[in-house]
């Protein structure tokens, strides 16, 4: 029996023993998590915001090793790893892949530092005491680049008392390991420290028929040390170091299709012929490229938080330095052929200080404010190596180099009060002022023969620009258990530079073109409500929101050229409904739904639609109307849950789920072929542990069905002929785990 029925079997069966045990009715309650996303500790259900928490052993228990698997946790959030920078978008926002140099609309922060790199999300989760993300503009509280939401990860923190843990684990599919393990505890009168490690490797799932080998494995590593220092009861001051490494040999690019051409058919026969050649996407191609391909990154953070307690007021201090590495090489043409490779490097580092002031004044007013203060420096290369002329594409036969360098630095007060009314009554707003310059220096040298619009270039560029942000709310508070809210919020993420564009000289020359793109604005409504209900064994949270964008910043590859620039006008509105229910000690089930409308009201000068006539040119084509990319427009997730004592010393755990994501197009061209088909993904996990939580052994199973799912699509350049390519995620993966603590 496969691995994947033998535990849906067992969850099953587990299920049926626990029905058997339920007449028990012990008073339980759902979890209460506690988070920061207001810079002050509350639990979730008083956050008058949209806000989802992924807590540290659902993390752990679900197997979720990288970013990009949290988005089947929390609605209207998606995170794609592209053949340019990795996309985040909530409710349908987010930056476009394909400029290099673009900064997030949805920020990410760790331990309250900012990143501004999209690249720091492609390292493993280690240690993690929750993910916070907030949906909807935050540029009030959280600063720049939040005009969609926030990324907010905690790191466990040193503890006064001593803890252990060993984990170590197996795939058995496509062969692999983890290994992560902490010690934390006491190292003197007023010293804690935290040690942790984590490693692994995931065997590679793409089958490259022509080269006869398996491709896209991922070896991975991290370290993090934390020394915590109490001086006194008022003070407190935590020093951490991490660094992590993320290694992926070889390429998961396939084609999506195959096109009809004379170099669609020398590509085709290349690989085999018909019938060999791979044409549609699946967990295998037939790919041989000039240069091996990879993907690697490197980051690394020193950061030194601390917090005086001045009795009614407590100031914090947060000082980081961090940095990116990454390099990436792709066989761009997806092909047999030795036609166009690509390699982009990234260095990046930035110095972050934040100084914050929290406190009450009187009995009904609690104010936070601060200063945070960002410096930062980005070099980005991109080699492109064309090899057209074997293949009758004469014009096509040089190595071109883009550089992108770019250093910016910012300041922003910030100020945020919530006023308690009456009982029932509270009032809260925030003020942010973001000022930046930016100063960029952008290349492209060519060795060898292009096409004419193929330019060489040296430009420089400079903006300054002064950003307001602000929000309200207002909120009912019935009793601890049940509020309603009502917010408008802005977010402003600035504006930058175009970084990897070779035909963008021949652009400003011919079509108006600039080097530059402006700010984005979003600006929101949202009503909302949250509910702990049976006596806290259920929760019930509800967001309906409306966000307009003005100025939306977007890229994309037309396979001729990239688009890039500011989209006039777009909306985003929909529905977000998540729930959790434990009726008694054994049984837990809960879900989430979230439906989403996200369009363009008006984007001038678009890159025509894939089915277009012939006369429309992007100078006067508009995609009003039209979808935003990664937006799908619905997306739901459900789970059930069993703890099921055995014994006096064992409990039986059983957990299955479901995710579903409906069609989301990946290019603005709506092209069908440049998006992911809706799809149901399935995991599920059986474990045994003792009850005092000594030990535990599990299987966990990923995507059980086996579904074909998309990270990006794209036409694929030069071949032409209708021919596309895409990113291909993990297949079914069954792992085993066992966890010992100490």
């Amino acid at each position: 029996m496969k691995a994947q029925t033998l535990l849906g079997a067992s969850v099953l069966a587990l299920a049926l023993a626990a029905g058997q045990a339920a007449a028990q009715d012990q008073q339980v309650t759902v979890e209460e998590v506690i988070v920061t996303a207001t810079k002050k500790a509350q639990t979730l259900q008083e956050v008058p915001i949209s806000l989802a928490a992924v807590t540290g052993e659902v993390i752990e228990e679900r197997g979720i090793r990288q970013f990009t698997d949290l988005q089947a946790s929390v609605p209207n959030l998606q995170i794609d790893q592209t053949n340019g920078n990795y996309a985040i978008t909530i409710r349908g926002l987010g930056s476009g892949a394909s400029n290099l140099a673009f900064e997030q609309s949805v920020g990410l922060f760790v331990d309250g530092v900012y990143s501004g790199r999209a690249r720091s999300l492609q390292t493993a989760f280690m240690d993690v005491e929750r993910v916070e993300v907030v949906r909807g503009p935050q540029g009030a509280l959280f600063g720049k680049n939040t005009n969609a939401g926030a990324i907010s990860l905690i790191s466990r923190a040193p503890t006064r008392s001593f803890e252990a843990e060993a984990r170590v684990g197996a795939e058995l599919e496509y062969g692999g390991w983890n290994a992560s393990g902490f010690i934390s505890g006491p190292l003197g009168d007023n010293l804690a420290g935290r040690f942790t490690f984590s490693s692994g490797y995931s065997g590679p799932y793409i089958e490259n028929r022509l080269k006869k080998t398996d491709e896209y494995d991922n070896q991975y590593y991290g370290i993090r040390g934390q020394l915590r220092w109490e001086p006194t009861d008022a003070l407190d001051v935590t020093l951490k170091i991490e660094g992590s490494q993320n290694e992926i040999s070889g390429g998961n690019i396939v084609f999506n299709n195959l096109g009809t051409c004379g170099l669609c058919n020398v590509a085709r026969n290349a690989a085999g012929g018909p019938g060999v050649a791979q044409e549609k996407p699946d967990f295998w191609r037939t790919t041989s490229s000039a240069r091996p391909e990879y993907n690697d990154t490197s980051t690394a953070l020193t950061s030194v938080t601390a917090n005086w307690d001045l009795g009614d007021w407590t100031l914090t201090s947060i000082t980081a330095y961090s940095g990116v590495v990454a390099d990436q090489a792709i066989d761009t043409d997806v092909s047999a052929l030795h036609l166009l490779d690509a390699h982009q490097s990234e260095r990046s580092n930035q110095f972050f200080q934040e100084f914050r002031f929290s406190g009450t004044i009187g009995e009904n007013l609690d104010v936070i404010g601060g200063l945070t203060y960002l410096k930062s420096k980005m070099k980005i290369v991109q080699l492109v190596y064309y090899n057209g002329t074997p293949y009758g594409l004469p014009a096509y036969q040089a190595d071109a180099n883009r550089s992108f360098r770019q250093e910016s630095e910012s300041l922003s007060p910030y100020v945020a009060l919530d006023y308690r009314l009456t009982e029932h009554w509270h009032l809260s707003g925030s003020l942010r002022y973001s000022n930046e310059t930016k100063d960029a220096r952008i290349t492209h040298t060519i060795v060898g023969t292009l096409p004419a619009s193929n330019m060489p270039y040296d430009l420089k560029g400079s903006m300054e620009e002064g950003l307001w942000d602000y929000s309200a709310k207002v909120r009912y508070q019935f009793n601890r258990d049940a509020q309603v809210y009502l917010s408008y919020a802005t977010g402003t993420k600035g504006g930058g530079f175009i970084s990897n564009d070779g035909l963008l000289l021949y652009n400003i020359i011919n079509n108006g073109a600039t080097i530059d793109y402006d700010s984005e604005r979003a600006k929101s409504w949202e009503l909302g409500a949250k509910f702990r209900l049976f006596d806290g064994r259920g929760d019930l949270n509800i967001a309906l929101f409306s966000t307009d964008f003005t100025d939306l910043q977007v890229s994309s590859y037309t396979g001729t050229g990239f688009t890039t620039g500011n989209a006039a006008k777009a909306t985003s509105k929909g529905v977000e409904i998540e729930t959790n229910w434990r009726p008694n000690e054994i049984f837990s089930f809960g879900g989430s739904v979230a439906y989403l409308d996200a369009k363009y009201d008006d984007y001038p000068g678009a890159a025509c639609v894939y089915d277009a006539p012939p006369t429309c040119v992007p100078k006067t084509n508009n995609l009003k109307g039209y979808a935003l990319t990664r937006a799908p427009e619905w997306k739901w997730s459900a789970y059930a849950q069993v703890e099921v004592p055995v014994t006096d010393d064992l409990e039986f755990t059983g957990r299955v789920s479901a995710d579903y994501t409906d069609l989301s197009y990946y290019q603005s061209d709506m092209n069908p072929l440049n998006a992911q088909p809706a799809y149901t993904k399935v995991d599920a996990r059986l474990g045994i542990k003792s009850q005092a939580g000594r030990w535990e052994a599990a299987l966990i199973g990923r995507n059980l069905t086996n579904e074909v799912v998309f990270s990006q699509a794209f036409n694929v350049p030069l071949i032409g002929g209708n021919s596309h390519g895409a990113m291909i995620n993990p297949p079914r993966t069954v792992a085993i785990e066992l966890v010992k603590k100490f």
